[in-house]
């Protein structure tokens, strides 16, 4: 397969699309995107027959920040409304053998009133794959993908665990908590899962920590860290719901975010300000270069227009501090499925 398949959140597409450009020129990959606005997904066309699955074997999926997924396909498949499942299994001859197979269509309005197709088809294109002996226990990690456009076109590929979401269109969904303040706390949610390995949550999420949440109110993010036993000090002039100032474990102190300093090191810093990227990264580089906080998870709210451009800008002004602080880190950044106009951060200090 020669081309590349991302699915994105709609109005997204242009980040996407420069950041995969970006990307695969980094590791020898060149070609052209192909989208349309809104509609959930970006195509990455190459030239050579096999470049699809080379470039996403290549890629690490926490190097990119604005595709939910990857899948590597060909060209466009048209078929007659009576002969979707012959034209897909013909295709799907040709690819390597998988362990399972997903179909799908794009995180959109328009394409939610594919859901009934994809209900009517999963049964018979999953019989047929059996039938054609092209899903294999062993075929571990590989993953087929039809991805609906309507009921005549689709595409069709592949995936591989080392690069992509394990969630099918790559969205990881919560359950918003009934006590939590606002739904602002399933961003935090939402990224504690995706950066913090599960086998690390007992060391880097454990009950007696110390956290700052900047720009607190009501209490979203602090919500999560509370759940988790952790002691929060909580900077914000606006007030924080009761419930939490029950639990004595938050310190709510009314202070300007970029102003505050704490007295020692804390093991987390959390932030979701609604300022400038720039000011925000700034302001993370800061809390991290002079050791004010071991980690940090913030979202940086992005401009209209140019997003990936700002996002890399922000995320070289916080590298070139770590740098020059001499500090040793690992960072990584997403466009999460409960994030809108914002990315999320989190970055490690070893």
């Amino acid at each position: 397969m020669k081309n590349i398949l991302l699915y994105c959140r709609s109005g997204f597409e242009t980040d996407c699309a420069a950041e995969i450009t970006e990307l695969a020129a980094m590791y020898g990959f060149y070609g052209y995107p192909e989208f349309k606005k809104k509609q959930g997904f970006v195509v990455f066309v190459m030239q050579e027959a096999t470049a699809g699955e080379q470039l996403i074997q290549t890629l690490d999926w926490r190097e990119l920040i604005f595709a939910r997924q990857i899948i590597a396909v060909n060209e466009l498949i048209r078929f007659e409304s009576g002969g979707r499942v012959e034209s897909l299994l013909e295709a799907a001859k040709k690819l390597p053998l998988a362990q399972d197979l997903w179909i799908e269509t794009a995180d959109t309005n328009e394409a939610k009133s594919l859901a009934s197709l994809i209900k009517k088809l999963d049964k018979p294109l999953k019989g047929g794959w059996k039938k054609a002996s092209l899903l294999r226990t062993k075929a571990t990690g590989v993953r087929h993908h039809v991805f609906l456009l309507s009921g005549e076109a689709a595409y069709l590929g592949v995936s591989y665990h080392v690069c992509r979401s394990e969630f099918p269109l790559g969205i990881r969904r919560l359950k918003f908590p009934a006590k939590a303040p606002s739904r602002s706390t399933l961003k935090l949610e939402e990224a504690m899962h995706q950066f913090i390995p599960a086998k690390k949550w007992p060391l880097l999420l454990r009950e007696g920590m110390t956290a700052v949440d900047l720009g607190a109110a009501p209490g979203g993010w602090t919500y999560q860290l509370v759940e988790r036993g952790i002691q929060v000090i909580a900077i914000d002039n606006g007030p924080m719901q009761d419930n939490l100032m029950a639990t004595g474990l938050v310190d709510h102190q009314k202070a300007d975010g970029f102003k505050y300093q704490p007295q020692r090191q804390v093991d987390w810093l959390v932030c979701d300000m609604v300022e400038k990227p720039t000011m925000v990264a700034e302001l993370m580089a800061r809390w991290l270069a002079k050791g004010w906080t071991k980690r940090a998870i913030f979202n940086l709210k992005l401009p209209m227009k140019k997003r990936h451009e700002e996002v890399t800008n922000c995320l070289e002004i916080i590298r070139r501090s770590l740098k020059n602080a001499g500090r040793e880190y690992e960072m990584q950044a997403k466009h999460l499925y409960h994030d809108r106009e914002e990315i999320t951060v989190c970055i490690i200090c070893h």
